[in-house]
């Protein structure tokens, strides 16, 4: 983590409007800032108004979309070489990452829109829409709806639970890691599922 709980709150204390765009601008491009933490934060300033909440909102929202988008960019254009480059070295070549291409063309609409609901996953998958090519139409669209869901939901439950908004973001933040590793898990179990069953089928027959 880049930036730790402290760091947030002082950031966003002294910066207000301009710390929550750009941390969550940065968080949505690839950096692992938690949007779990800056989020129920906001949620909370804006409960002690300190903070607008259609300008909390809206802030948080516009730099989300900003960011996925240079997100995209960054692996439209740089991603599959490097990604190519590199994960030949432990099996992913070209077959798998046509199987990739045809995963996210058939689930890119659920794709861009679920991993924005999701801890960790939201700074890499902006990348990974862009790597595979995905629509950027659909891709704007879909991420926009669920940065529209998560950001919601988590400043909300900071407003609600006001001085305990910490008990949400922890409760995130600790499971960020288990749910980027299960998805990211998925993810490569089917771009790999027909080497996995080619291995299991001839030990099967030894």
């Amino acid at each position: 983590m880049i930036f730790g709980l402290d760091q947030i709150i002082n950031f966003i204390s002294a910066y207000s409007y301009i710390a929550i765009f750009i941390l969550m601008f940065l968080e949505s491009v690839i950096l692992p800032i938690p949007s779990e933490v800056v989020l129920p934060f906001t949620g909370f300033l804006i409960a002690i108004n300190k903070v607008n909440p259609a300008f909390g909102f809206a802030d948080a929202v516009i730099a989300s979309i900003l960011g996925s988008l240079v997100g995209y960019a960054l692996g439209y254009f740089l991603g599959i070489d490097i990604f190519l480059r590199y994960s030949k070295k432990v099996g992913f070549g070209e077959k798998e990452y046509k199987n990739g291409i045809a995963w996210i063309k058939h689930y890119g609409d659920y794709f861009a829109f679920i991993t924005k609901l999701l801890p960790a996953v939201r700074s890499i998958a902006s990348i990974v829409c862009g790597a595979f090519k995905m629509d950027i139409k659909k891709f704007t669209a879909y991420s926009s709806a669920g940065i529209l869901v998560w950001s919601g939901f988590l400043i909300y439950f900071g407003y609600y639970l006001s001085s305990n908004w910490e008990s949400i973001a922890s409760i995130f933040e600790k499971s960020a890691v288990y749910v980027a590793g299960a998805f990211i898990l998925f993810f490569l179990l089917y771009i790999f599922r027909k080497k996995l069953a080619g291995i299991f089928t001839r030990k099967w027959k030894q």
